[in-house]
């Protein structure tokens, strides 16, 4: 069986192109015969682990699936290339995956993986305020969550969002973004918050302030998902197999990852991170047109519609499709 997690570095990060591991087939009786290859790309976020975790410990083999997972640094070119048709399955922001709709219009929320509970974070550069006459300047990826995540800080603040500056800048290069002064506050993520914070940065807002405002999702396609619709089903069972799993025994969870990313097992934690559990997924979808996933769909529709970054809005209940998610949970 083919099994590979692969990590690709930015911005000075040390590049580990292919990590491969021969994993033991321990299928269960009833797994299919045959695997189904496919292909998850994902940034370098708590959130999205429980996948490298699955495949790690087998439980995606044992149903049937076999998973190769790509953990960037880079999320534009990451969404580029799912756009594109070079991944089956892709773990990003909710906002992200509304802006994606507008390339692939019948991409489908697979599950949500988790809440960002702190783990975003909006952070003030060392040289910001140095020039009181200039007005400030944003880091984010224009158009997508982090500049509606700014704004909820800017309106706290009682600032007006044309009253500074905004910058596209990607989520890993904003540590040095802030650094060099190009920017005076970015907005970013973990591990790379941490980064930022090293390099002198101070962190002065993050989602524990926007409580359900930022969820992250594993996004498919419908026509992938029509061609292999047990492989799917496959991938959500062994995810939350997974989660259950990591939730029960945190270090174990953690080692793993470690192990798969080449990463060291103390940079790897659920700190501002809620994971989302089957049941938190069967709430979150309960209900459809009016359920709280579509409620935020709608919600972050109506930003990218006025920013001018999407012009025809999802339907929201077409985005997802709670008959994917499995019929009971992992026995505790």
């Amino acid at each position: 069986m083919r099994t590979s997690v692969a990590t690709q570095g930015k911005s000075g990060w040390r590049a580990i192109a292919l990590l491969a591991a021969l994993l033991c087939a321990c299928g269960t009786a009833d797994a299919p015969s045959a695997s189904t290859p496919l292909r998850l790309g994902m940034d370098l976020w708590a959130g999205y682990f429980p996948a490298v975790i699955a495949e790690r410990e087998g439980l995606m083999a044992a149903e049937g699936v076999d998973l190769e997972v790509v953990a960037t640094r880079d999320t534009n070119g990451l969404i580029a290339e799912f756009a594109a048709g070079k991944y089956d399955l892709i773990a990003v922001s909710l906002g992200d995956a509304i802006t994606l709709s507008r390339n692939r219009p019948d991409v489908v929320v697979l599950l949500v993986a988790d809440e960002s509970s702190g783990g975003d974070q909006l952070l003030r550069a060392p040289t910001a305020g140095a020039d009181p006459s200039a007005p400030p300047r944003f880091g984010t990826n224009l158009g997508g969550f982090g500049e509606l995540f700014i704004r909820a800080w800017l309106e706290r603040e009682g600032i007006a969002p044309g009253d500074v500056i905004w910058a596209n800048v990607d989520a890993s290069d904003v540590p040095t973004a802030l650094a060099e002064g190009r920017i005076d506050f970015g907005h970013t993520w973990q591990p790379y918050a941490d980064e930022a914070v090293a390099a002198g940065a101070t962190p002065i807002f993050s989602s524990a302030d926007t409580p359900g405002l930022i969820l992250d999702v594993v996004l498919a396609t419908r026509a992938g998902m029509e061609r292999h619709p047990e492989a799917y089903r496959g991938f959500v069972r062994a995810w939350f197999e997974a989660e259950h799993r990591w939730r029960a025994d945190p270090a174990a969870g953690n080692a793993a990852v470690a192990a798969a990313l080449g990463l060291d097992a103390a940079a790897v934690s659920l700190a501002g991170v809620k994971l989302y559990s089957l049941e938190d997924n069967r709430h979150a979808m309960a209900g459809g047109a009016d359920s709280p996933l579509a409620s935020l769909i709608e919600r972050y529709t109506a930003f990218f519609i006025e920013r001018g970054s999407l012009s025809t809005p999802p339907d929201p209940a077409a985005m997802f499709d709670p008959a994917v998610l499995p019929e009971a949970a992992p026995a505790p």
